[in-house]
Parts: C-alpha cells; sequence; structure tokens
C-alpha cells in the first residue's frame, strides 16, 4: 500500500458555473505532482487532467536542441484545457478532427500530455495501476493528442492510467543542417520528435505515481508513425527502462536500411539522401545565406514556422526517425537482428488493406507516387506483383505488403533474440454496414475501437464510408474484443484472458499470427509466400547497398 498518499492529499471542490436558468456543477481534482500541483476535471470517475507541460517549450533558441527538463512550477497550475497541437499543415482530417486543431491552435510551445486515471487511484490509499502511453500517428507530420479519438476515459475506467503524448513533427521534429552538426556537436541532433518521446517518458517516471499510476509498469502503444515510434524506442539506449511491454501498430519500416542523419546511404528516392541534405535543401528555397554556422542557425531559427509547414507540405519529404549515431545508433532492422532491442513483451502488427492510405489520391498522383515508392526495385523485386503489373497496381501493394506486412512479421521474428515473448496480430475486420464495399481492414480501423470511442462517435470510424454508419453490435463486440487484448496486456504482460480467444505467442518455428476478422482464430504461415518472398529479396537489397558503401 502506498502510505505516502497522504502527503500528496488532493482535494475534490465543486466548481459552480452558473447561469439564470441553471446551474451545472463540474468537479476538479487537485494533485501535488513532484513537477508542480495541477487541477483537472473528475468525469464519470475518470480524473481528467489536459495540457501538461513535460518539456520547456521548444521555440527560439530552444527550436531544433533536445527537450529541455522543465523546472517545478509554483502554486497550482490549471489542467482543464488540451495544450497546443504541434505545428502541421491543416485540412488533412475529417472536419471534426480539424476543429479539435483549431479548438486547441497550432504552437511550437506544444510538448504537453494529457492524462486519464480513475479517481479512486487518486484519492484512495489503493495499489499503484498500469499506465499505458500513447504516441499518435500522421505520418510525423499530423496529429495530436487533443483529437477526441484518443480520449483514453474507457481505457482508464477498465484499471489503467493513460497518458497521450504531443511530439514534435515534421521539419520541426526532425531537422539536420551542417551548422547545427557544428555548433551543436556533443548534443543529440536530428531526432528531436523521438527524443520528445522520451522526454515524455521520463516526465512520467518521475510524476506519475501522483496520478496513482505505476512508474514500474508502463506500456508505450502507438498507431502508424506512432507504431514506427514505438519500434524505434524499443533500440535507443536512452529509452531502457522508461517502458516494460510495448504494442507497435501498423508500422511501416523499411528492412533494407534507414535514413541517415548525416551521411547519405546507397539507396535510391528520397530515403538515400541525408537528413542534413534536406536541411541545405530548405535553407537554399528560403534563400538564405549566411557567413558563419551562428549566423545560419540565427537564420533557420528566424524563420516562422507557418512558412516552414508550407515548404514542408510542398517538399513531402519523409520524416521517420533517422540513424544518428546517439539515439538511434543503426538500422532498426539490424539492431533487433541482433537482439539488442528492450527485452520487453511486444505486440505487433498491421491490417489487411493498408494501402487505402493511398487509394482516394488521384490517377495522376498514384501515376508518380508509384514511381516513387518503386524507384530502385528490380524487376525480380517486383516478380511477386505480376497479378498487378502496372505502375499503380504495384505501388499500391508495395506500399501494403513490403511496407507493412513484412516489416511487422520480421520485427516480430526478430524477437525471438532476445528473452521476453511476442504476439503478432493481422486485422481483417471491416464494419458490418461497408462489408462486401471495400477490400479489406483499413489502416488504422482499430483505433477507434481501442479507445471505446466509436460508440457514441461514429463518425470517428476509419475509412470515411464507415463514418457515415453507427457501428453495430457486431462492430461494439469486436472493439471490445480487440480492447481487452491490449488491457490485458498493459496489466500482465500477456494479451490472453478470461472471454477472449486464445491469441498463442508468435515465434519464427510456429510462424502463428491471430487473424482479427470477423472471428479471431491463430493461423499459421499467413501470406508466407509473399512474405518470404519479399523479406528476402530485403536483405537482398541491403547486401547490395552495403557492398556499394564499402566500395
Amino acid at each position: 500500500m502506498r502510505t505516502w498518499r497522504s502527503a500528496l492529499f488532493r482535494s475534490v471542490a465543486p466548481l459552480l458555473v452558473q447561469s439564470w436558468c441553471s446551474v451545472a456543477i463540474a468537479a476538479t481534482l487537485e494533485v501535488a505532482a513532484p513537477g508542480g500541483a495541477l487541477r483537472g476535471l473528475i468525469a464519470d470517475d475518470v480524473a481528467v487532467f489536459r495540457g501538461i507541460p513535460y518539456a520547456q517549450p521548444p521555440v527560439g533558441e530552444l527550436r531544433w536542441r533536445p527537450p529541455q527538463r522543465l523546472p517545478a512550477w509554483e502554486g497550482v497550475r490549471d489542467a482543464t484545457k488540451y495544450g497546443h497541437a504541434c505545428p502541421q499543415p491543416l485540412g488533412k482530417y475529417p472536419a471534426w478532427a480539424d476543429a479539435a486543431l483549431n479548438s486547441a491552435g497550432l504552437s511550437e510551445d506544444c510538448l504537453t500530455l494529457n492524462i486519464y486515471s480513475p479517481v479512486t487511484a487518486i484519492t484512495d490509499a489503493a495499489e499503484p495501476l498500469p499506465v499505458m502511453l500513447y504516441i499518435h500517428g500522421g505520418n510525423m507530420q499530423f496529429g495530436a493528442n487533443s483529437l477526441p479519438l484518443y480520449d483514453g476515459s474507457v481505457l482508464a475506467r477498465a484499471g489503467v492510467v493513460v497518458v497521450v503524448i504531443n511530439y514534435r513533427i515534421g521539419f520541426l521534429g526532425r531537422f539536420g543542417h551542417p551548422a547545427m552538426t557544428r555548433v551543436q556537436a556533443g548534443e543529440p541532433l536530428v531526432n528531436y520528435g523521438l527524443f520528445d518521446q522520451i522526454a515524455a517518458l521520463e516526465w512520467v517516471q518521475r510524476n506519475i505515481a501522483a496520478f496513482g499510476g505505476d512508474p514500474g509498469d508502463v506500456t508505450i502503444f502507438g498507431h502508424s508513425s506512432g507504431g514506427v515510434s514505438v519500434n524505434t524506442l524499443m533500440v535507443t539506449p536512452q529509452s531502457k527502462g522508461l517502458f516494460h511491454k510495448a504494442i507497435a501498430q501498423g508500422s511501416g519500416i523499411l528492412l533494407d536500411r534507414n535514413q541517415h542523419a548525416f551521411k547519405r546511404v546507397p539507396r535510391a528516392g528520397l530515403t538515400g539522401l541525408s537528413s542534413e541534405d534536406f536541411g541545405v535543401e530548405l535553407a537554399a528555397n528560403f534563400e538564405l545565406t549566411a557567413d558563419s554556422d551562428a549566423e545560419w542557425l540565427a537564420q533557420l531559427r528566424a524563420l516562422s514556422w507557418q512558412r516552414i509547414i508550407e515548404y514542408q507540405q510542398s517538399s513531402q519529404k519523409p520524416f521517420n526517425p533517422v540513424v544518428d549515431g546517439t539515439v538511434v545508433t543503426d538500422d532498426t532492422a539490424r539492431i533487433f537482428e541482433r537482439g539488442e532491442q528492450h527485452d520487453v513483451p511486444y505486440i505487433g502488427g498491421a491490417n489487411s488493406w493498408e494501402w487505402n492510405q493511398i487509394a482516394d489520391i488521384p490517377l495522376i498522383g498514384k501515376w508518380f507516387l508509384g514511381g516513387a515508392l518503386i524507384e530502385g526495385l528490380s524487376n525480380e523485386d517486383l516478380a511477386i506483383f505480376d497479378d498487378q503489373w502496372t505502375r499503380i497496381g504495384l505501388s499500391q501493394r508495395w506500399f501494403a505488403e513490403g511496407l507493412f506486412l513484412t516489416s511487422t512479421r520480421y520485427f516480430a521474428k526478430q524477437m525471438a533474440n532476445v528473452s521476453s515473448p511476442a504476439w503478432l496480430y493481422h486485422v481483417t475486420y471491416v464494419q458490418t454496414a461497408i462489408r462486401g464495399t471495400v477490400p479489406g481492414a483499413g489502416h488504422g480501423v482499430e483505433m477507434p475501437y481501442v479507445f471505446g470511442q466509436v460508440a457514441e462517435h461514429p463518425e470517428y470510424q476509419r475509412p470515411q464510408a464507415a463514418a457515415e454508419f453507427p457501428p453495430s453490435a457486431e462492430d461494439l463486440r469486436w472493439g471490445d474484443t480487440v480492447r481487452g487484448y491490449w488491457l490485458n496486456f498493459a496489466k500482465t504482460g500477456n494479451p490472453n484472458g478470461p472471454g477472449l480467444p486464445p491469441w498463442p505467442q508468435y515465434t519464427p518455428a510456429s510462424d502463428l499470427t491471430l487473424v482479427m476478422g470477423e472471428a479471431f482464430e491463430p493461423v499459421q504461415g499467413l501470406n508466407k509466400e509473399v512474405l518470404d518472398y519479399l523479406e528476402a529479396r530485403a536483405l537482398m537489397r541491403r547486401a547490395e547497398y552495403d557492398a556499394l558503401a564499402a566500395e
């Protein structure tokens, strides 16, 4: 039992909001956390704290610097409103999401997190609860913890403390320039959004006990680029011990090699260029000139974030974490292969229609995107796709099977190099209202069901066609099952539990994947021929690139 609870006693005070025709009562809750006292709201037995800063604002001289620790504040800080969303283009989400971003506002002062905790976990002398920390997706360019889809209340009512973070994205979250490399030598460089995620995990270690959470039992989970972040945090030395379980959802990571921060690597396309190359291009776009490194950095930091985001939209660069030699020490796949990833229980998986992300791109856009996606791949690389031997068909299948399905299975396979167990899933479920009209489970279809937000908000569903219909009872039962697996995993390190279909561990020998369709069934050797082929081709390309690099 936590006998120190009385030292951190919180007061529950009704806040009266009056009008001359009615009275509404909203309860507030104060928490004396080590980082500073906070006042949050109580809603249906869940304490909600929003907009909590976990680092100093990365503005001015702190733009493109590692997050700086925030001193404890004095007094009680209001935590009833969301913090700013990090700078990003608007209009990339449905109207409800853009409305949330506009309400929160966009600002570089965006390093905040939200906490959802059962009230009794804070007010009673109870055992600490497991913590689930969510990292949002959005191609490392979009998204925020203020999106209402990421309300953690339903998960919290099931007996966990939920943390949802913001982190720097786009060029503000991953940026390099030769002048910056010289001036800021000796500190981590380029991967600033990843550094933010580590800083948020450190803040959780110092503070989450005050919210009823157990700092020794933290599960990180993320979808899409959030899943990429989870896999990257699995290999960063600085995150060791900051989390204890990991769920990588819809993560797409190239198996041949990552992009690098400071050197070009033998690989076709944008990922062969370095982050410094992109930084030089950005400076040239704005016609910046300088006589010294200090002047270069002053001019770069003087650019408004609005101008940077406008350029970002036109340039369309990749923003996944890169090999920087300090925090990301090598290609992610190689670190997993060597068994140097963090030895924690792991869940990974992807969906059957991942290419729905590019399905709505106009035909001419698909033509150019197809060329970019398959640039540098040989006819042998692409032979498995003979049934769709068109530039567009190739790009769609390569995007889904080459980037998502092959890599998620590969990372699960490499968990055999450590002692912790792994589980692999493959979502095929299509909501009842649109069943038969789409080819499979779209990217992120599970997310509103994991957060339990879909019953009241069908508009959160993916793909967009499903958002026009309320979820059926079957849809909700499916979502309850998926959420049950995630909660069991966070609480026990194993997704299995009473009332749930058995989910066998994944090993290379068993090759068992849980297919999450209308039924939940383990399947041996799922898509084996295609995935084996794509994996082999990726590793062959890696060997070719290594040989070129050695010349």
